[in-house]
């Protein structure tokens, strides 16, 4: 029996290409696909910060044009072998930027690059039974296969499935965008890719695709909702039925604090000197004072979506922020986003010298050694897909303090004195009290009840978050609609 074809689009890639989560994500996925006997590829924009050693180590296949309508542009595909076969699709004017996204022709390069993937694939010798796509950037390519594409033999027997990872960003564009689709008006319209007047790259991606998942099974019933859908709940709930979530994973190899080598020293659950000299380390390193104080860690984008307007709410006529700084702790930030944010903890760092460490940064090394060093992890998010900090986080024996929606719900339980289990500790409504309140009760387990929290500690690094169970549930998904 011939392996299951799979061919996974993407807009990012660890290690190639990275903005987010769904880098990660495309990065850690196809492995365990392959593990288990898929022949899973992966297919990306080949961007300007790629390093040239990619090409020079790949194997060219072709130079073609891609019609746009009024325009064609040439593509040039190139693969990289390895633990996952990875090709990349070259274009001087679209890709050869600054940044991957946030550019006013962004219609444009990613309708070019939809249809570039699609007509690469007689030119690879590679006919997949399943596309995968993930986000507005490869919408278009479920919408394609059933217009344009259809009628080719080659495309007839091809199914999708469309992975939302975060439905705030939909991809909105102008009309001219069905130009450079290349298909009628007919597809301007609200049963089709039309949204208020404007062309949606995902809602084009939910109306065509075979299949739909979400990245953790919460968010998928969160999104059909007008709270957390982004104008596109009816759609949803229309395709309910062919929704699934399905939770992402991390890399475990990676992030384990007994083999890191970007630690101070390793630990286990069974050993946890290594972590207390983390933190030993790191108030020395970062003009922390020394002393078992309870550590708080945020590592994340400084973003509204990631809850951080609570530290503006009040309590007792106090900003939530000094009202945590009362508890004998220090708190460590990592991250960069909207100046709000990044002011916010520059000014708490002044205002509480050798107890705040704001680091306004983004560093690999000094994220794995943040969640070596801290005690609490914070996601107080206002929606979270799935997150993964939060199971970074557990792995290094950082407890989560996280709100109960998305992924956060899915993957954080509260932990419950008597039965002693539990991951962490959740709060349902939005609002810096609550958070204020969980933090709190963190602070006393620590203070008051170690041994209850060491177990929480415990629990928390005990628990799976690898690769395997949810990409079995890909393969199940994938099988289904090769049937």
């Amino acid at each position: 029996m011939d392996k299951l074809k799979v061919l996974i689009v993407a807009s990012e890639v660890v290690p190639f290409a990275k903005t987010g989560g769904l880098a990660d994500v495309i990065g850690s996925l196809p492995q365990e696909l392959r593990k288990q006997g898929i022949d899973a590829r992966v297919v990306m924009p080949y961007y300007q910060s790629i390093s040239n050693e990619v090409e020079h180590n790949a194997k060219w296949f072709d130079t073609y044009v891609v019609s746009l309508g009024w325009r064609n542009q040439e593509a040039n595909v190139f693969l990289r072998e390895g633990e996952v076969p990875t090709y990349f699709i070259k274009n001087y004017e679209y890709f050869n930027r600054g940044g991957l996204y946030g550019y006013d022709d962004d219609n444009e390069r990613f309708a070019f690059f939809s249809k570039a993937v699609l007509d690469m694939l007689p030119r690879i010798d590679f006919i997949p039974d399943i596309i995968h796509c993930n986000d507005w950037q490869t919408g278009p390519i479920c919408l394609l296969l059933k217009d344009t594409y259809r009628h080719n033999p080659i495309y007839q027997g091809i199914k999708t499935v469309f992975t939302i990872h975060n439905i705030q960003y939909q991809g909105v564009f102008g009309r001219d965008s069905l130009e450079m689709l290349e298909i009628s008006d007919g597809y301007f319209h609200p049963e089709a890719i039309e949204h208020y007047g404007a062309v949606n790259y995902m809602k084009a991606g939910i109306t065509y695709a075979d299949i739909i998942t979400t990245v953790s099974p919460s968010y998928s019933k969160e999104i059909q909702t007008k709270e957390y859908g982004y104008g596109l709940d009816g759609i949803l709930r229309k395709r309910g039925n062919e929704i699934y979530g399905i939770i992402n994973g991390i890399d475990e190899e990676k992030y384990n604090p007994s083999t890191d080598p970007h630690l101070y020293a390793n630990y286990s659950v069974d050993n946890l000197a290594g972590k207390k000299e983390n933190k030993r380390r790191f108030q020395e390193d970062f003009g922390l004072e020394q002393g078992d104080k309870m550590v708080i860690a945020i590592i994340t984008r400084l973003a509204i979506q990631k809850g951080l307007d609570l530290f503006h709410h009040t309590i007792d006529y106090k900003w939530i922020m000094d009202k945590i700084m009362e508890m004998d702790v220090q708190f460590v930030v990592l991250g960069t986003g909207e100046p709000e944010y990044e002011n916010m903890f520059k000014h708490l760092a002044y205002r509480y010298p050798g107890r705040v460490s704001a680091n306004i940064t983004f560093n690999e090394q000094l994220s794995h050694r943040i969640y070596a060093a801290s005690d609490v992890f914070l996601m107080p998010s206002m929606f979270e897909p799935c997150g993964l900090g939060q199971l970074m986080a557990m792995k290094y024996g950082s407890v989560p303090v996280v709100r109960k929606t998305g992924g956060l719900k899915d993957t954080v339980i509260h932990y419950n004195e008597i039965e002693k289990t539990g991951t962490g500790f959740e709060f349902e409504d939005y609002s810096g009290y609550w958070l204020y309140n969980k933090i709190n009760e963190a602070y006393r387990y620590y203070t008051e009840k170690p041994e209850h929290f060491e177990q929480i500690r415990s629990n928390a690094m005990k628990s799976e978050f690898g690769w395997s169970k949810s990409a079995s549930k890909y393969i199940e998904l994938y099988e289904m609609l090769k049937k």
